[in-house]
C-alpha cells in the first residue's frame, strides 16, 4: 500500500519493523508516538490479545484508536497426510472421542493458531497438547514429518504445501469461503457454526489523534487497498479484503477484544517475555 500512500499524502511512507514479544515492542513503540496522525501502527491480533495474556503489555487496547480493517487474514486446519480423518467432521469426531491422543502445533503461545485450537477445545471440550514452535514453518515441517497432528495455520504460509499435496486441508476458520481453496469448507459448515478464528491486519494511531486526521488516513487507506495492484497481492497471499469505516473498525476491535479475553480467561491462557 505503501506508494499508493506516498502519492495520496505526498509525503514519504517508512515501514520500520520493530518485532519482538509477541507484537509487544511493535505495540509498545506505537502507543508512545505523538497523536497527530504522522504514525500509524499496523495491527493485527495479537495487538488485542497481548493485553488480556501478558502479565505487563505495557499499553491498554484503548491507547488506540482503529482507522480501517483492511484484511482479514484466514487460518486453515492442516492435518499430517496420515491422519485418521479425510474431512473436518471425521477430525473432529476423532479428538472428541479421543481425549489427550492428539497434539497441533502453533508458531508460539498466544498466537493467532493458538487461539483457534484454544476457542475449539472451549467450545467442544476436546483436550489436545499444545506444541508450540519458534514460527509457523517448523510447526509446518514437523506435520509433514508426522511429528505434530494438526495446526491452524496461516493460509499464506500453508497454501503452497497444500497445493503440493504436503499438507491435507480439513477446513478455513472464516465465516465464508476462501477463494484459494475455494473446495475447503468453513468450520462453521463443516462442524461449528458459530466458530470464526482468524487474524486480520488493520491501521490504529493513538486514541488522541484528532477527528480530522483519522477520517484522511481512512481515505487513504481505502483508496490504496483499493488499487488493482493491492488487491492482486491480497488475493497471492490467500487474504480477504475488507476496508471498513473507522466505525466498523472500532466495533470490529471492540468484538474481538471481548471475545478473546472470555476464551483466554476460561482457558486460563498466559504469555511471558523471554
Amino acid at each position: 500500500m505503501a506508494p499508493h500512500v506516498q502519492q495520496m499524502l505526498g509525503q514519504p511512507m517508512v515501514v520500520e519493523n520493530r518485532p519482538g514479544a509477541g507484537g509487544m515492542v511493535g505495540a509498545r513503540y506505537a502507543a508512545q508516538q505523538q497523536a497527530d496522525g504522522h504514525a500509524v501502527f499496523l495491527a493485527a491480533i495479537s495487538a488485542v490479545l497481548a493485553p488480556f495474556m501478558a502479565r505487563e503489555p505495557g499499553y491498554r487496547i484503548e491507547d488506540f484508536r482503529p482507522v480501517s480493517i483492511l484484511t482479514v487474514t484466514p487460518l486453515v486446519l492442516v492435518v499430517r497426510e496420515n491422519f485418521p480423518a479425510q474431512n473436518a467432521a471425521e477430525w473432529d469426531r476423532a479428538l472428541r472421542g479421543n481425549p489427550g491422543r492428539f497434539t497441533y502445533a502453533t508458531a508460539g503461545i498466544g498466537t493467532p493458531h493458538q487461539m483457534a485450537a484454544e476457542l475449539y477445545a472451549n467450545l467442544t471440550g476436546a483436550q489436545v497438547t499444545h506444541v508450540p514452535y519458534r514460527g509457523t514453518a517448523p510447526a509446518l515441517t514437523d506435520i509433514r514429518a508426522g511429528t505434530v497432528d494438526f495446526m491452524f495455520a496461516d493460509l499464506a504460509a500453508a497454501l503452497g504445501q497444500i497445493r503440493q499435496g504436503g499438507l491435507r486441508a480439513l477446513a478455513v476458520t472464516t465465516n465464508r469461503r476462501v477463494p484459494a481453496i475455494a473446495d475447503v469448507p468453513t468450520m462453521g459448515e463443516a462442524i461449528l457454526p458459530s466458530f470464526e478464528a482468524y487474524s486480520f491486519v488493520s491501521w490504529w494511531v493513538a486514541a488522541r489523534t484528532p477527528d480530522a486526521a483519522v477520517r484522511r488516513l481512512n481515505q487513504v487507506a481505502l483508496h490504496a487497498l483499493g488499487q488493482p495492484d493491492v488487491q492482486a497481492r491480497i488475493q497471492e497471499f490467500g487474504f480477504l479484503a475488507e476496508g471498513t469505516s473507522t466505525e466498523r473498525a472500532q466495533d470490529f476491535v471492540a468484538a474481538e477484544g471481548a471475545k478473546w479475553s472470555a476464551v483466554i480467561r476460561a482457558r486460563n491462557l498466559r504469555f511471558e517475555e523471554g
